[in-house]
């Protein structure tokens, strides 16, 4: 009933390097950005003074040595970048190593690491600390998305 396909090596190596030439690189008004190990002026300029003042910006407070950290970062990377996570909004992701940066993290009284803190209107909108499970971190940044600016 159902035939396969063979195909030579040289006809799949040609099929291959048609489909990748007609490839093409597209951007999104979704973009996202992603501001990994930041020093304090990225900070104020992503976070404190963002130009948008509807956007959400995460920001994760962690260590090298943390193994919680390493596990929720690649998370939130993700999370930021999926639309359906933000409901088609913007999230920017600012990453903050607390042993180069020790003035922010006393700054925020990070106390425990990871800790991510949300930030809307350059002000903070909540946080979280420890590395939460998937579900518990998309309820979370639905609720961010949809609120509205700290005034």
């Amino acid at each position: 009933m159902f035939r396969q396909i063979v195909r030579s090596p040289f006809v799949a190596s040609a099929t291959r390097s048609a489909n990748v030439s007609r490839r093409a690189f597209h951007a999104s008004r979704f973009a996202k950005e992603h501001y990994l190990d930041a020093t304090p002026e990225v900070f104020e300029k992503q976070v404190l003074n963002a130009s948008d003042p509807n956007k959400l910006v995460l920001v994760d407070f962690y260590a090298d040595w943390c193994g919680p950290c390493k596990t929720l970062t690649p998370l939130l990377k993700r999370m930021t970048s999926d639309v359906s996570e933000t409901d088609g909004k913007k999230v920017d992701l600012v990453t903050v190593d607390t042993d180069t940066q020790a003035e922010l993290a006393q700054k925020y009284d990070i106390r425990a690491l990871p800790t991510v803190t949300a930030f809307k209107g350059g002000k903070p909108l909540g946080h979280f600390v420890g590395a939460i499970p998937p579900p518990e971190l998309s309820k979370a940044l639905k609720t961010w998305v949809a609120a509205a600016p700290p005034s």
